[in-house]
């Protein structure tokens, strides 16, 4: 008898205790249609936007890409704004000595003219009166 108790205990236990096979399967989530209608609204938007956010990167990528080329270019340009000053500079310079040496050439123009008019008198005196000496002796 005892055996049968336990043996009845046994078999009750495990109907009681045992696992119940689900009645749904739980990969199903259950939505109002608005709801479902909105969620997928919300996806189409969010795959939009992650495409409009690629095409962005990819032409922020471009515009730092021209804005480097800019750069350069920019600095090229300032550095041939500089050579261009130097060279200006320097023309002024040279234009400078120029002046400088005509006003000194000028000068000593008006020497030789004055050391040649004296050379020219003195030259006539002494002619003449080499040929006063000459016609007259």
């Amino acid at each position: 008898m005892k055996n049968l108790i336990t043996l009845l205990f046994l078999t009750m236990s495990f109907m009681f205790f045992s696992q119940k096979k689900p009645k749904t399967d739980s990969t199903e989530i259950c939505f109002p249609y608005q709801v479902g209608q909105k969620i997928l609204l919300d996806l189409n938007e969010c795959d939009k936007n992650k495409n409009i956010l690629l095409i962005f990167e990819k032409e922020i990528k471009l515009l730092n890409e021209k804005i480097k080329e800019k750069d350069g270019v920019i600095g090229d340009m300032n550095k041939t704004i500089q050579i261009c000053d130097t060279i200006i500079k320097k023309n002024e310079e040279k234009f400078k000595i120029v002046d400088e040496e005509n006003k000194n050439l000028r000068k000593d123009i008006g020497k030789l003219k004055l050391r040649n008019n004296i050379s020219n008198i003195v030259s006539g005196v002494i002619i003449g009166g080499l040929t006063y000496i000459f016609i007259f002796k």
